[in-house]
């Protein structure tokens, strides 16, 4: 077990030393050409490793000389980055500013999927299907509300009642 261990460690830093002296296209190359499936993936995370311990103004390549008329450009274009860094990760989390954290509809029509999955559609239009099968006493002519939930979830539930049911937009 020590073998082992002490070769993975030799495996994973001689692409460390090897990486730093070879250009970067070189390096990729090298690792393409390993055989061994385990050795490739060290050294492709040995590569990774050096380029994020590279500061990115020393791989920045030679600025173009800016003239009046790309100046503007290369403004816009130099804060976008930062926002896209910024909201690395949690893109999916974004949500419409002022937008409601619960809506109360009224149902038109209730039905259920051949899975005894709830269907309901609401007055303005809105069909919203239930994720599961668990029971959910609703009718049509209701008020019925929609809640934000975490990641990306809503729930159907009613003021009259505890119980609400996990459910998504399908209109």
């Amino acid at each position: 077990m020590k073998r082992f261990l002490a070769g993975c460690f030799v495996i994973a830093v001689l692409p460390l030393s090897a990486g730093a002296a070879i250009p970067l296209e070189q390096a990729l190359e090298l690792c393409r050409a390993e055989q061994n499936a385990l050795r490739r993936l060290t050294c492709y995370d040995a590569i990774t490793a050096t380029e994020t311990a590279i500061p990115a103004a020393s791989r920045a390549k030679p600025a173009a000389p800016v003239t009046p008329a790309t100046a503007a450009p290369v403004a816009a274009a130099a804060d976008a980055p930062t926002t896209a860094e910024a909201d690395f990760g949690i893109e999916h989390r974004k949500t419409a500013e002022g937008a409601p954290e619960q809506i109360y509809l009224q149902v038109k029509s209730v039905q259920y999927s051949p899975r005894k999955e709830l269907i309901v559609e609401f007055d303005n239009g809105q069909v919203w299907r239930q994720n599961g099968t668990e029971y959910y006493k609703i009718a049509a002519g209701e008020q019925h509300y929609v809640k934000r939930g975490v990641l990306s979830s809503f729930f159907l539930g009613n003021d009259n009642s505890n119980r609400t049911i996990r459910v998504r937009r399908e209109k």
